[in-house]
């Protein structure tokens, strides 16, 4: 185990480590492409997620004790509770898109698995617990510096959405807000990753489930928009009400300091 002692070795080793993630995932499917995986079936996403993860969980008990790496992941969190708030907070993307669209056609478990559920799970434990938790909770720099780089590689992951440059810069902004409320959700709500994962995997769910204008991409249309913005605005209001409930306040951490 790494015991580094000083701030600026635990930034360093905060940003090689995600790099090197990233470096990973971007590459995966060249892995499961020399084992003779099918390009685009369940197996070949289950693989190409492990080959990131694995190496994940490697990285995080350099530097974290392993009794404490699930701690320090969110995942020891009441999952019931982590995943009944992100419920309440999407439900007006679940009440507005069938009223304005259709259930999808084409839908079925492994699609809504591939899109919505793994998807879901594996960017929030690397984006959230990962990438932002060594910078905030391990090299312990402000949130938004903590934030800047998880949120920049996220959004990045959805470029390809874009069928042109403008769309493509839209599905980017629209992900990399995305990533800065998911971060903030992660940290208000006292490190419960079951939260942001809950959150993700059912705004992804009503993405597949629903059948409707924009929701075919990342950036989406005017309605799914507007839903999708409710859906924000109930999180912030529930998360205010519940620190004010117990007495404590959102942003009690640094948010600039570095």
């Amino acid at each position: 185990m790494l015991k580094l002692k000083s701030k600026s070795a635990k930034i360093l080793y905060s940003i090689i480590a995600s790099v090197i993630i990233a470096l990973l995932w971007n590459n995966a499917w060249k892995i499961t492409s020399l084992l003779g995986i099918t390009s685009g079936s369940l197996l070949n996403k289950v693989v190409r997620d492990l080959i990131v993860i694995i190496p994940v969980l490697i990285l995080t008990a350099l530097v974290i004790k392993p009794k404490e790496i699930f701690s320090f992941l969110g995942l020891n969190k009441n999952i019931i509770k982590g995943l009944g708030i992100a419920l309440l907070c999407v439900a007006p993307l679940y009440i507005i898109f069938p009223c304005f669209g259709g259930i999808n056609s084409d839908l079925t478990f492994p699609l809504l698995l591939q899109k919505s559920i793994l998807p879901g799970f594996k960017e929030e434990f690397i984006c959230r617990a990962f990438m932002f938790g060594l910078l905030f909770r391990y090299a312990k720099t402000g949130f938004s510096w903590a934030v800047i780089l998880p949120a920049l590689y996220f959004g990045s992951l959805h470029l390809y959405q874009g069928y042109d440059a403008l769309s493509a810069l839209a599905a980017f902004g629209v992900t990399f807000i995305g990533a800065l409320y998911f971060s903030w959700m992660y940290v208000e709500w006292n490190f419960n990753l079951w939260v942001p994962i809950g959150l993700h995997m059912l705004m992804n769910g009503a993405w597949v489930i629903f059948s409707m204008e924009g929701t075919e991409v990342a950036a989406g249309g005017l309605i799914s928009n507007i839903a999708r913005v409710l859906s924000i605005l109930l999180a912030i209001g529930l998360t205010v009400w519940y620190k004010r409930r117990n007495e404590t306040r959102v942003f009690s951490y640094p948010v600039w300091q570095f």
